[in-house]
């Protein structure tokens, strides 16, 4: 490197000098830390959706009681994900990270010991703001120290870590539950496991570069900045780089309400909400509604567990196009697909074809969450990126509050058809909002877009 490119270098700021690198160990690493703190994390969320028969039986539950416990980790992550947003803005990604990581381990401990409905009810809510709250900071951290023209795929690589959990959390209530009185305490048990990935974040994840620099951190940026250049200049050539510092600025939550930040904070919280109570008023249902159509509990469950299969092949599906295509339009086209499957799925009883299209279904709402997990982020600048996308995710959850309670009324009253049909269309609303009011983002850095 010449002397003006080194001067160059020494003006820009620590995220811009991140932004410029190829992928290295240390970026594979962190991602599998990630990844694996978000299967756990996604292993409590969606584990109650497979324990719900076998529960419902056990404590002789009513529908409306299966829907309460549904949205009680919803109503968790709600205060979760404006809470650890905000936090992380305060007090750094990594600390919350840790912090929420042992506390939804904690919870899930008393989500397995918990002895009538009522104190399941509670475990869930309190699982709930640990998980939202780790999930939102593994989103932040992503986009803020992976490079811009990678960030897409690495959180595809997290999201398919993390999907892992889904046909793990399948098979596990198959094998597990049915096997007897309480068997299925200790699939909520696996979710201590946290423990170990809070233990090895807090020694191999650095603090995020951009939220040093933003509270006045910058010559600690700087060193894992430097350490990051040197391990990639061992593997060829780095790439130019931006030379406009970063600003240091503590931010609140009144920033948020500034333009453009109020229009998207708005724009993505409406659209993710109606996502999510259409994403959870699908999967978390599955199981139970194919039991109350005749289909055996154990043919209910395998073909929920072959459904979750979806969720691992959609992050392989968009490692190949995540950086490629605009983030809006990737939300637009897997919206739409998840629609017409789950508007077939309310309308046929054949296994073979309820299988084929919930793993359809399963895929292309992983997909769009994918594309939303890295999108959401992406739109606010560092100083309130926290609590922006907190919000965002917070407001979202109110979708999953009210799909709990919502779809199991819609379900009694109407019938699986029309309430799939109604998710459907959901869906198609949800793409079309995105995709025509949403800001671009793909291959632009986090300070280009804040500047937009």
């Amino acid at each position: 490197m010449d002397t003006q490119s080194q001067a160059l270098v020494g003006q820009a700021s620590p995220g811009a000098r991140l932004d410029r690198l190829p992928v290295t160990r240390r970026h594979v690493f962190w991602v599998v830390v990630l990844g694996l703190g978000y299967l756990v994390e996604m292993f409590d969320n969606v584990v109650f959706s497979f324990l719900a028969p076998t529960i419902r039986a056990e404590w002789g539950l009513s529908i409306g009681q299966v829907g309460l416990v549904t949205s009680a980790v919803f109503i968790g992550m709600t205060f979760g994900a404006i809470g650890g947003g905000r936090l992380s803005d305060r007090f750094g990604r990594k600390p919350v990270l840790l912090g929420a990581s042992v506390f939804y381990s904690l919870t899930s401990l008393m989500s397995a010991l918990a002895p009538n409905f009522e104190v399941l009810f509670l475990s869930r809510v309190l699982t709930g703001i640990g998980v939202q709250a780790a999930a939102g900071v593994i989103f932040v951290y992503i986009s803020e120290m992976f490079p811009t023209r990678t960030r897409g795929r690495f959180l595809a690589v997290t999201i398919f870590i993390g999907g892992i959990s889904n046909p793990l959390t399948s098979f596990a209530a198959l094998a597990i539950a049915p096997s007897g009185e309480g068997a299925w305490r200790w699939v909520f048990a696996f979710g201590v496991v946290g423990f170990v990935i809070a233990g090895i974040a807090a020694v191999g994840l650095p603090e995020s570069v951009r939220w040093l620099t933003a509270n006045g951190k910058t010559e600690e940026a700087q060193q894992i900045a430097v350490k990051m250049e040197t391990i990639a200049r061992s593997q060829g050539e780095l790439g130019s780089v931006a030379t406009e510092p970063e600003g240091t600025h503590s931010g609140t939550y009144r920033d948020l309400l500034s333009p453009p930040y109020r229009r998207r904070m708005v724009l993505l919280g409406s659209a993710f909400a109606v996502f999510i109570f259409g994403l959870y008023g699908f999967s978390s249902w599955v199981p139970t509604v194919l039991v109350d159509r005749g289909m055996d509990q154990s043919e209910a469950l395998k073909v929920a567990s072959i459904a979750s299969f979806g969720v691992v092949l959609a992050p392989l599906l968009l490692f190949a196009v995540s950086d490629k295509i605009e983030r809006k339009t990737a939300v637009l086209a897997a919206v739409l697909v998840a629609g017409v499957g789950m508007i077939v799925f309310g309308q046929t009883s054949t296994t073979l074809v309820l299988t084929v299209v919930a793993v359809i279904v399963q895929c292309a709402l992983v997909a769009a969450t994918t594309s939303f997990y890295t999108y959401i982020p992406e739109v606010f600048p560092t100083h309130i990126r926290g609590a922006g996308a907190g919000v965002v995710g917070g407001v979202a959850r109110l979708g999953g509050i009210a799909s709990g309670v919502v779809v199991a009324a819609m379900y009694s009253g109407l019938g699986s058809a029309a309430l799939y049909l109604i998710l459907g269309l959901l869906m198609f609303a949800v793409g079309v909002v995105v995709a025509v009011f949403g800001p671009r983002t793909t291959g632009r850095s986090l300070e280009e877009i804040s500047r937009d």
